[in-house]
């Protein structure tokens, strides 16, 4: 018999789990560092399919995509963006999308803990509240601490998007959970 409080797969292959009970067709992404488990997991573990993956290459157009496909189709699309930056490239869409009053499940890939931070770009591209600088115009975000805060999380997302007036919903998911590779030496602020 399985462990039932062990998990023997990546948190990645969870969180597809999850997306699969979501009515989202689509996951769009200029794909990037901080969210390569969970884009992983969607190609490898989800075969690719609902959501599967339309490879963009600027986060607006990602996220302008999905506002579009929101407007036909009266539903989410999923788009996910590279941490603080690739944020700040997509909230002029999000901004759009929060007018037009349309749905789109926004994730961002970010990570935390400054102690899991490698290189100086996950540096430059993490933040400890990301979200702040869509906040004023998405309906609700959140920034999940574990796979079962991720996975209500993500079910109450798709269900405020939808719920009108529709609008855009963000969740900051943390990569600096469950790294697919060790940590090599430490590197402190001081050091870039």
């Amino acid at each position: 018999m399985a462990d039932p409080v062990t998990q023997s797969s990546s948190g990645g292959d969870f969180m597809v789990d999850v997306l699969k009970t979501l009515d989202l067709d689509y996951l769009a992404m200029n794909p990037a560092s901080n969210f390569r488990g969970l884009h992983e997991a969607v190609i490898n573990y989800g075969m690719n399919q609902r959501p599967e993956v339309i490879t963009c290459p600027h986060e607006e157009i990602a996220f302008s995509m999905a506002q579009g496909y929101a407007k036909i189709e009266g539903k989410p699309m999923a788009a996910i963006c590279h941490g603080t930056v690739g944020l700040q490239h997509a909230s002029m869409a999000l901004y759009n999308a929060w007018c037009d009053r349309v749905p789109i499940y926004a994730i961002i890939g970010n990570i935390v803990d400054a102690e899991k931070r490698l290189q100086q770009f996950e540096w430059a591209h993490s933040a400890i509240d990301p979200a702040v600088i869509v906040r004023d115009f998405v309906k609700w975000d959140d920034q999940p601490a574990s796979l079962q805060h991720f996975a209500e999380s993500a079910v109450r997302a798709y269900k405020i998007a939808l719920t009108p007036p529709m609008g855009p919903v963000l969740l900051s998911l943390d990569a600096g959970r469950g790294r697919p590779y060790a940590r090599v030496g430490r590197q402190s602020r001081a050091d870039l």
